[in-house]
């Protein structure tokens, strides 16, 4: 503590030489200076306490700013999970109490939630768990069980890419939803974008306030993102805006829709699990104009928003006895299979005119030469038909004389050893062995040939006592 203290003291004795005209490099050079410490041993007990006083104060502040090992502040993150439980409560509390009075009217259908999706380019990390994420296409929608979903405002979006993000801008887009990065059809001016959603949330106003927007719990932070870049052009603020969890709203239309027939409800998580399944994923016939060109509904955002409405309603409808009308409550049926706009003309997809037509050339030459190829085919089989002729049988048993001799004449004009030389394995033997002797004497052991030496060296390296090792042949 003395150590703290004395740190205190040399700042405030450095100033007041400061002001003197005397000037230090660092504290080191102060802690040098004999007067410091002198004057350190002379002052007073009570102006001591006044220094030993705020090096507990700092003790106390430094216990209090305890950070994690990636630098995040104890305090403020235990402060913010404060903040996000409050916020579930009252988003829980809200949709319950909504649906409550829904019930007890007897207007459940009625209720109309506002949807949105967004997809996006890029995320950028702008502060410890905090990410900005750069829109590219979003779509809001207004839903009940009654209706459907009712009303969309949709917009893809062009946006200036900034240095260095361009790469994940292509990659995320050939990924999911494939819009071109600065598309020139896209909509870039958010000043408009945000009049357009205020037109839109206006006629569900609860007085002054906004209604929730509803979306999944993954895409929170991007829809966030998307409303900063709206209100920054118009200088309002994103806390007029409160986004809930879509899939907190189904699990508890579900469970007010069949209580009625059946106590038994789902918790959140099962909700949860459910309502990602997306089951609809594969339909077609409500996405957007882009994206019915390339063929890619799956991940449209107008398309999702419908596929949501849709979700809802096929775990709900059955049970308030509501009527489910195609288009409206489900998909089609020919929205499995099919798109609903099959006579989309080909000038309105002049991106794929020409591929089309390569293919339409390509899928007539390829049935003009499988039928060609099959009546060849055919006329080849019938003519081999035709033609057989009866099998040469050949007894080999009974082989002609001529055949034999042939045999022997061939046999013998093959050149074969000259006897009694040395065999190729006797090379450089030192000794002189008489070629004539082949086998030993009877009841004797034999010659004792001297086997020849191959003195072989290997390299060095791995294994170095096999550098110099004897073969023997």
């Amino acid at each position: 503590m003395s150590k703290t203290a004395f740190y205190f003291f040399m700042l405030d004795w450095q100033k007041r030489q400061q002001w003197r005209g005397k000037t230090f490099n660092s504290l080191k050079d102060v802690a040098a200076d004999p007067k410091c410490s002198e004057e350190w041993k002379n002052i007073s007990p009570q102006d001591k306490e006044i220094y030993i006083v705020k090096a507990k104060d700092s003790k106390i502040k430094a216990q209090g700013n305890k950070k994690t090992t990636i630098g995040e502040d104890l305090s403020e993150m235990e402060l913010n999970a404060k903040r996000e439980q409050e916020f579930q409560q009252k988003m829980l509390e809200y949709i319950n109490s909504v649906i409550s009075m829904g019930l007890l009217h007897n207007n459940l259908q009625k209720l109309k939630f506002i949807f949105i999706h967004v997809n996006w380019f890029y995320k950028k990390e702008i502060g410890i768990n905090k990410c900005e994420f750069c829109p590219a296409e979003f779509a809001v929608a207004q839903f009940s069980l009654k209706n459907g979903i009712e009303n969309i405002y949709h917009e893809v979006l062009k946006m200036k890419i900034p240095l260095g993000w361009k790469r994940d801008a292509i990659e995320i887009s050939q990924q999911t939803h494939q819009i071109p990065i600065e598309l020139e059809e896209g909509q870039s001016d958010f000043s408009y974008m945000f009049s357009e959603l205020i037109k839109f949330l206006e006629t569900n106003k609860t007085g002054n306030k906004f209604p929730p927007l509803f979306t999944t719990k993954n895409l929170i932070p991007v829809v966030e993102s998307l409303l900063i870049k709206m209100v920054e052009v118009n200088n309002g603020s994103v806390n007029d805006f409160l986004i809930y969890s879509i899939e907190a709203l189904f699990g508890a239309l579900r469970n007010a829709a069949v209580q009625k027939v059946d106590n038994r409800s789902i918790p959140l998580i099962v909700a949860e699990n459910e309502f990602s399944k997306d089951f609809l994923c594969n339909i077609r016939g409500f996405e957007c104009d882009f994206h019915k060109i390339i063929d890619m509904s799956q991940y449209c955002s107008k398309s999702i928003v419908k596929r949501w409405g849709f979700t809802i309603c096929d775990y709900c409808c059955q049970y308030l006895n509501i009527e489910l009308i195609e288009g409206v409550h489900c998909p089609k049926e020919t929205s499995f299979l099919q798109s609903t706009d099959q006579d989309t003309s080909i000038q309105e997809i002049t991106n794929i005119d020409i591929h089309i037509k390569h293919l339409n050339i390509n899928d007539k030459i390829s049935k003009e030469y499988k039928n060609n190829t099959s009546k060849q085919n055919y006329s080849n089989d019938q003519r081999q038909c035709n033609e057989i002729k009866p099998l040469d049988i050949i007894d080999h048993c009974k082989a002609s004389t001529s055949t034999s001799q042939n045999l022997t004449l061939n046999i013998s004009t093959c050149s074969m050893r000259i006897p009694n030389t040395i065999p190729q394995t006797l090379i450089g033997v030192q000794e002189n062995i008489d070629p004539c002797v082949d086998f030993p004497p009877i009841g004797g052991r034999g010659i004792n040939y001297k086997r020849k030496i191959t003195n072989i060296k290997l390299p060095l390296g791995k294994g170095k006592s096999l550098s110099n090792i004897n073969f023997y042949i």
